[in-house]
């Protein structure tokens, strides 16, 4: 290895996000520097420098990271990238080296990222932690809704300052609710959740905020775009939703009812949608929306004990997890988990093994959406059927987990 790996400088910031850019085909915007700042650290970032020249990248946000039953620190893996001019020269697997060993160091128990590419983070230890619906379309001629007997609220269109006083108690109520939802600070919602600078997408309108009232609160929001068009004189248009939450299902069916009753369009489009998702459930005729599911987070567990406890299980339930970990050792060792509704109890032991696994595995069951069945009939777990039905019942979560944003 002819490089160092190190944070960036200051100065050497702009490279720093250059080199994402590149790898990510795409031109490098400063202003993106400048709003990325806003709520990154510096010295969570890492840069591969070759002879002073910026030639990989890694960064780790600081969140709380919702799992089941509970909420977590967690390292938000981002800016992943190398330049395409030193691929093969072992610089992601340094910068990922070098990005564990301070996560660990800084006392998080799990990191958590979104992949470019599915097969990259596996030799890691990532693990597919959460699924979703990448893309649900309907057309709007088929948006017949059952109805639903607690739907209430009054929708309303909002400003973005009453969008930034407003939603972040929703956000905060269905993260309370579901794993898989990160804690946004208020640079974050400034920045990216409901941005002054909204990217410009040829053909479609800026953003609609609505909110979601009821007694005087607000209980749930939307946030969507519209495309007009015309098609023979008739409307042809597209929503598309991006991002919909509501405190409980009667809010969510209200805003779906919103969404179904914007005129001149023909479809709606709602992406990075939960796999138990109302507005399938509310549909009289459910085949009519078309799914695409998708991989959504993976999960790195560092520090086993402190993650298992982190979060809470559906039933009473022992298992002794042999856990190998072949990248930095961090999850490895054996651990005896005594766990339900009201907690757990994660600590080493010398007991023989129910079930063995490795940390990618170990990440894939914390979220409560992987079967460890299904792993274990896929062979990447190893212990007894009997063993293996003990840890779904155990780890298994309703409601999925759900990452409404990628990061």
């Amino acid at each position: 290895m002819t490089f160092e790996v190190r944070a960036p400088e200051q100065e050497e910031l702009a490279a720093f996000f250059s080199v994402n850019s590149i790898a990510f085909g795409r031109q490098l915007n400063p202003e993106r520097v400048e709003g990325g700042m806003r709520f990154a650290e510096r010295e969570r970032l890492l840069g591969a420098f070759d002879d002073g020249r910026c030639i990989g990248s890694a960064g780790a946000f600081r969140f709380d990271l919702s799992v089941p039953g509970g909420s977590l620190p967690c390292a938000g893996g981002t800016w992943v990238g190398v330049l395409p001019t030193d691929r093969r020269r072992g610089v992601l697997t340094a910068l990922m080296t070098e990005q564990l060993r301070r996560v660990r160091a800084w006392g998080e128990p799990i990191a958590a990222l979104w992949a470019s590419e599915a097969p990259i983070y596996g030799r890691f230890g990532y693990g597919l932690a959460t699924e979703h619906f990448d893309e649900v379309r309907l057309a709007r001629v088929h948006g017949r809704l059952r109805g639903h007997p607690a739907a209430r609220g009054k929708p309303r269109l909002v400003t973005r300052e009453e969008a930034l006083a407003a939603w972040p108690a929703v956000w905060e109520a269905v993260r309370g609710q579901r794993a898989g939802l990160h804690t946004r600070s208020a640079a974050w919602w400034e920045e990216r959740g409901v941005p002054a600078q909204e990217r410009e997408e040829p053909g479609w309108s800026k953003d609609f905020l609505v909110s979601l009232e009821a007694d005087g609160a607000t209980i749930g929001y939307a946030r969507y775009r519209v495309r007009g068009e015309w098609e023979h004189g008739l409307p042809a248009g597209e929503v598309a939703v991006h991002e919909l939450l509501g405190i409980d299902g009667g809010a969510e069916a209200a805003l779906w009812e919103y969404i179904l009753g914007v005129d001149l369009v023909d479809r709606v489009t709602a992406y990075r949608r939960p796999l138990d998702e109302t507005l399938l459930h509310l549909l009289e005729d459910p085949r009519r929306a078309v799914r695409r599911p998708s991989d959504a987070l993976f999960c790195r567990v560092l520090d086993p004990a402190a993650a298992l406890e982190g979060r809470r299980y559906p039933g009473e339930g022992r298992l002794v997890l042999e856990v190998a970990d072949d990248f930095g050792g961090y999850a490895a060792g054996r651990f005896a988990l005594e766990a339900g509704p009201g907690g757990a109890r994660c600590r080493a032991t010398g007991e023989a093994a129910d079930l063995e696994l490795g940390a990618e595995e170990l990440g894939s069951l914390l979220f409560g959406q992987v079967s460890a069945l299904a792993l274990w009939r896929a062979g990447r777990i190893a212990g007894s059927e009997a063993a293996a039905r003990t840890a779904d019942a155990l780890f298994r979560w309703r409601p999925e987990p759900w990452a409404p944003e990628v990061w």
